[in-house]
């Protein structure tokens, strides 16, 4: 008898099991669990995703460069503490934060995205919930109708949320996205680079 319940075991690609993580990352995000458990799901989805964006044009010139700035050991130091024991049996870890955490989520969906040209409806939402709270930090082009573009940038202060309300806003997203309510598809276009 096969089991096909939906965390059955069944063959993987490698771009399945890093949605498969990312997804549950999101879920555990929205039902507020265990930090430590998203950090090392989402960093092992990020090792996947990396590998095969190696030579591609978004990895090399932007996630790259980034991470160079901010420094791949710092970057990689909790998933490190969190799956290995030989040389700091000892050790004491003191975890990213949640922000550091969604971050690198975020990092993951623009990497999938980048590779499958597709949101999957948990990366939609969780997407665009991060796009909510820093517009700022996703250069989202600005309205051709000023009034317009004025009320979004005084809506998106009013969002200085406290964490029950972000959880909330992001599991009416995650809803929404997966009962079809909003496309995945639906994009934003980038501020022109300079």
């Amino acid at each position: 008898m096969t089991d096909s319940s939906p965390g059955a075991l069944q063959s993987v690609d490698k771009f399945d099991a890093a949605r498969r993580q990312i997804e549950c990352a999101i879920r555990l995000v929205a039902a507020e669990e265990d930090k430590l458990a998203i950090h090392t799901l989402v960093m092992a989805a990020y090792s996947i995703l990396e590998d095969l964006s190696k030579g591609r044009r978004y990895y090399e010139e932007g996630i790259k460069t980034h991470l160079t700035k901010i420094g791949r050991k710092r970057f990689r130091a909790t998933a490190n503490f969190l799956k290995h024991a030989d040389r700091d049996s000892d050790a004491v870890l003191k975890p990213d934060g949640i922000e550091d955490i969604e971050w690198r989520i975020g990092w993951c969906i623009i990497l999938y995205r980048d590779l499958k040209e597709k949101f999957t409806p948990e990366m939609a939402a969780f997407h665009n919930w991060m796009v909510l709270r820093h517009p700022d930090e996703f250069m989202l082009a600005e309205d051709e109708d000023k009034e317009f573009e004025e009320l979004y940038r005084q809506g998106t202060a009013l969002l200085d949320l406290d964490r029950p309300a972000l959880i909330l806003t992001l599991n009416t997203y995650l809803k929404l996205y997966r009962d079809g309510v909003i496309s995945t598809d639906v994009g934003f276009r980038r501020r022109p680079t300079q």
